[in-house]
């Protein structure tokens, strides 16, 4: 039987960052933790298996992991064909009072089951119209096609909001390419945070604008029903009753971050990654793209990423594998080299921290998940500190990760 449960009635201090800082809220949660290292961050001394530095553990499993998989072969190949990709149907998640306890019970079984392996998969059943993909894939290629003068009245400054010129971001700045073509990713971008009525936003031409917000509108209730089918797997995996909506409230009113991408053709790099080997920082990332050119690291070694019609791709971030202590899988993904010409895809950061203007308020996250007896690998950590971590390490203290 699926653990359902009412929050439990205790309450730790979260931290909720809004501009580069935060400002603390009471958010409940349950005491299902690793709690030897409650607070701080464990020494090697303490744990052996303590993992002190994720920000610096992470791009070393990366590069391990995806020259393992060159060995096999750099190019990625389809599934075979007695294999198929894992497609699940969240509707009874989305739908709880005309769904059975047992309907439920099977998509948490599917996704558990992905979630601990290549730590990916595509869902449907997610209630999203696919007049709407029609409408944000036809803006999108409009605004997308305009000159760069009109596209940069769009630009913020900020690579987080707004028009982003291409090859003026930069992956490689964590993750190292050899190649003088990929030292900057091979694309151009527009992003919207949500709430879409967040100030911070830049309001791009009049389709573009509104196809987007009600996309990210319609997102939230993926979101929520994805992060509780996840709190489930966890429970299960752990033994461990956790509230059903334990992984969506530790960062309840955290923001989305939707990124409208387009990789165009560009003579003279042809033969260029045009994303390089990466996992998402965040919890977990959800990708609309109807065309070809994702990649991952399944079964150690690449494959290509199927995205049927009205599919949306689900991938898990590092934040997820510290919390779950590991269970979960950060998905090893890149944007191929022979992606489709002008490609277009559309993918949803959660939980990316709200921001205020108080530098000296820190984050704190919450610790992993561990069963009884569990040894904690990683420590407390948030969205928003892991991604902090990350831009003092590689991107000399700039202001975002995405700075060059």
């Amino acid at each position: 039987m699926i653990i359902i449960k009412n929050l439990l009635p205790i309450t730790a201090l979260c931290a909720i960052v809004v501009d580069g800082s935060a400002e603390y809220v009471h958010q409940p949660i349950s005491l299902s933790l690793c709690s030897s290292q409650e607070g701080m961050e464990a020494s090697s001394e303490e744990s052996a298996t303590m993992i002190s530095e994720p920000h610096k553990h992470f791009p070393r499993q990366i590069k391990h992991i995806v020259d393992v998989a060159d060995a096999v072969s750099p190019d990625a190949i389809g599934l075979p064909d007695d294999q198929s990709y894992p497609v699940i149907d969240i509707s009874p998640w989305l739908n709880p009072s005309i769904s059975s306890d047992k309907e439920k019970e099977d998509v948490v079984k599917q996704v558990l089951e992905e979630a601990t392996t290549s730590g990916s998969f595509n869902i449907i059943g997610h209630g999203i119209d696919d007049a709407l993909f029609d409408r944000l894939y036809t803006a999108a290629r409009s605004f997308f096609s305009m000159s760069l003068e009109q596209k940069m009245g769009y630009s913020s400054g900020n690579n987080l909001a707004g028009f982003v010129a291409y090859r003026n971001e930069s992956v490689a700045s964590i993750h190292k390419s050899g190649s003088p073509k990929e030292q900057k990713d091979l694309r151009e971008t527009f992003s919207m945070s949500s709430p879409t009525n967040n100030d911070g936003n830049v309001e791009g031409p009049h389709e573009f604008h509104n196809a987007i917000s009600e996309y990210i509108e319609q997102l939230q209730s993926v979101e929520k029903a994805t992060k509780q089918i996840f709190t489930a797997a966890l429970s299960s995996a752990k033994g461990i009753d956790l509230p059903t909506t334990y992984l969506k409230d530790v960062e309840e009113d955290a923001t989305g971050l939707l990124r409208a991408s387009s990789y165009p053709s560009t003579p003279g790099f042809e033969d260029a990654t045009k994303l390089l080997p990466h996992s998402d920082l965040g919890t977990i990332t959800i990708v609309a793209s109807s065309e070809e050119g994702l990649e991952e690291i399944r079964d150690g070694r690449w494959y290509k990423v199927p995205m049927g019609r009205g599919e949306l791709h689900v991938s898990v971030g590092e934040v997820y594998t510290m919390w779950s202590n590991g269970l979960f899988k950060n998905n090893i993904h890149r944007v191929s080299k022979e992606a489709k010409r002008d490609r277009i895809s559309f993918p949803y950061f959660t939980s990316q921290g709200k921001r205020s203007s108080n530098e000296s308020v820190k984050d704190v996250g919450i610790s992993p998940i561990c069963h009884d007896g569990e040894e904690p690998r990683f420590p407390r950590t948030s969205t928003v500190d892991h991604l902090r971590k990350y831009m003092g390490a590689f991107t000399g203290g700039k202001d975002d990760l995405w700075d060059d």
